[in-house]
């Protein structure tokens, strides 16, 4: 066996290590920022309904800047679009310690959310172009881990620093300047630019992969929920700074350590039958952690599993629409998967604030139930209406 029979495959796996790592660095400056705005908005005084308002504004600006960054996407390569996007937002990071008001903040999301629409179109279709069906679960699934091990870096940051000053805010918009350096490793369609001709409307995907567009909505709205409200659910529950950071830190460590093999499991047996299951072990550990004290050792041993059981959706949902979709058509997937994505994650963080206003701050557990509940039921309906079958691809025009 010569060394050109195995170049591809470390082409490939160098490509995706590339991929991941920036996304990933996007991910430690959004990860403390997020938990930071949720220390730093009890001891400021913004109410809960306010910050759920104010994560939702983030998917906002997501579902803007999707078919902007598309558009600017034809102009610009792959690599020339992320470093411009991560670097508005690096910009942007100071923003949020310098003026600590609601207004602010709200604009300050949106202005995230839409650079972040840039970084995550150009990863997750270049993702997609490198991988084939038999392997894109786990390629998905190190794509999502290395993301939430971003994610839980920025939370160590977040238990060494001082929140109530402007130096994290700082420290995140600095980490996230440096994100596109791993992309510049990455030899494979690097210079790649969209064009207008490959472009499919939504209402055509949807035809195509009714299980993966129409449930990532129902995605969206449980990541959402668990991503930009678990830091403010910890801080409404008088946990300190360092607590907050560790209960976070707990949700996406649970995600890192459980995406790969769910990943390979979803390559093996039904992607939508592992989702129904994951969506039932999320609900069963929200009833759990809805009795025990935010306080407990118990309740940090729960958040591991809420963030391993429920971060996989996201991967496993966009691994089987891309079965379905041919390779010409990859970028119009992964921009109706964002934008789908993005509208259920808008309402994720308001139904988490709503469900908090009226129980106390249990009512993010029953928010995060709810949503689960329903994509579980969704999902059991498709696979029952829709059984997996071999991929024909439907033409479109």
């Amino acid at each position: 066996m010569t060394w050109e029979r195995f170049r591809p495959m470390a082409r490939t796996r160098y490509a995706v290590a590339g991929l991941a790592l920036s996304i990933g660095t996007v991910l430690v400056g959004s990860g403390l920022l997020s938990s930071l705005m949720g220390v730093r908005s009890k001891t400021a005084g913004i109410s809960t309904g306010v910050m759920g308002l104010a994560m939702a504004m983030f998917y906002a600006g997501f579902v803007a800047g999707i078919p902007v960054m598309a558009k600017v996407h034809e102009h610009l390569s792959r690599r020339t679009l992320f470093v411009l996007c991560t670097l508005l937002m690096a910009a942007g990071s100071l923003g949020y310690g310098l003026m600590v008001n609601p207004i602010a903040w709200l604009a300050l999301r949106f202005v995230t959310g839409f650079c972040t629409a840039g970084c995550y179109l150009v990863v997750e279709t270049w993702l997609n172009d490198i991988a084939h069906n038999e392997i894109r679960g786990k390629v998905m699934g190190t794509y999502v881990a290395v993301a939430a091990a971003g994610m839980a870096a920025g939370q160590l940051v977040l238990s060494v620093v001082n929140p109530s000053s402007w130096v994290p805010f700082g420290i995140a918009g600095a980490i996230g300047a440096f994100a596109f350096a791993p992309l510049f490793t990455v030899k494979v369609g690097g210079e790649q630019r969209h064009h207008p001709a490959d472009t499919v409307s939504l209402a055509q995907m949807a035809r195509m992969v009714p299980s993966g567009i129409v449930g990532f909505v129902l995605v969206g709205v449980t990541q959402g929920c668990l991503l930009q409200m678990a830091a403010v659910y910890a801080a409404r529950a008088d946990l300190s700074s360092s607590q907050v950071a560790l209960f976070v830190g707990a949700i996406t460590t649970g995600a890192v350590a459980l995406q790969f093999p769910i990943g390979a499991l979803g390559d093996r047996i039904s992607r939508r039958g592992v989702m129904v299951a994951l969506c039932v072990m999320t609900s069963a550990v929200c009833v759990l952690m809805a009795n025990v004290s935010p306080h407990s050792a118990v309740s940090f041993v729960l958040a591991f599993a809420l963030g391993g059981f429920s971060a996989p959706l996201y991967a496993l949902g966009n691994a089987y629409t891309n079965d379905w979709i041919p390779p010409h058509q990859r970028l119009a997937a992964s921009r109706a998967l964002l934008s789908t994505y993005s509208i259920g994650a808008v309402f994720g963080p308001l139904l988490a604030a709503a469900a908090m206003s009226i129980f106390g701050t249990v009512g993010f557990l029953w928010a995060l139930l709810v949503s689960h509940a329903a994509l579980a039921v969704f999902m059991s309906y498709r696979v029952v209406v829709a059984p997996d079958r071999a991929f024909t691809p439907l033409a479109v025009g």
